[in-house]
């Protein structure tokens, strides 16, 4: 698992392609190996993930009859759920790069989204802890989610946009597909799973 020091360095290559310095591609290891490395960003996510688990469970328990279950079979599912958002999108941009011709990028643009989603993980949890901490501030709390989701869409975007070259709408297609699978699915599979309130 790819330490702190080496974290931040990614990081740093990630804030430079933000800012459209081409540099910040020789802070990332876009070789096979980083590659793989990079999925995990998902384990240093995970005490953000932590944050929203714990949020939901009682927005959860909130809407459900009194001595409603939500122990560890409860987080297990929503960190399935997580799973399955995170990989979905490199799978449908693997299984698309040959006929769309963007072979050559698909390495670094999985490699710089995972590290981006790090970040973004701990933004998302943001309004799930104030949440935690003040339970009436949830109207404030859904506002400060709307930002950070807006934020996150339009900086993918930038990020995307660098690694493809800056092919506008190539970029787009990739951006939604990092974020409207994941919502469709996780949506899906809340209401399989039983993790929505009745």
């Amino acid at each position: 698992m790819p330490g702190l020091d080496e974290v931040l360095h990614y990081l740093n290559g990630i804030w430079l392609l933000l800012r459209q310095k081409p540099e910040g591609f020789g802070w990332l290891d876009l070789s096979f190996r980083g590659l793989l490395r990079s999925f995990w960003a998902f384990a240093w996510c995970v005490p953000a993930f932590a944050v929203i688990w714990a949020s939901w469970r009682l927005y959860y328990l909130a809407g459900m009859p009194e001595g409603t279950a939500a122990g560890i079979g409860f987080i297990g599912k929503l960190l399935a759920i997580d799973v399955a958002g995170w990989l979905l999108p490199p799978v449908i941009l693997a299984a698309l790069a040959r006929p769309l011709g963007y072979g050559r990028q698909l390495a670094t643009v999985i490699t710089a989204s995972n590290w981006i989603a790090v970040p973004f993980g701990y933004a998302a949890a943001v309004p799930f802890a104030l949440t935690l901490l003040v339970p009436s501030s949830g109207p404030v709390a859904g506002l400060m989610l709307y930002a950070v989701f807006g934020a996150s869409v339009i900086l993918q975007y930038r990020l995307v946009w660098m690694c493809v070259g800056r092919q506008t709408l190539l970029a787009s297609a990739m951006t939604a597909i990092y974020v409207l699978p994941p919502m469709i699915v996780g949506q899906e599979l809340q209401r399989l799973l039983g993790t929505m309130p009745a």
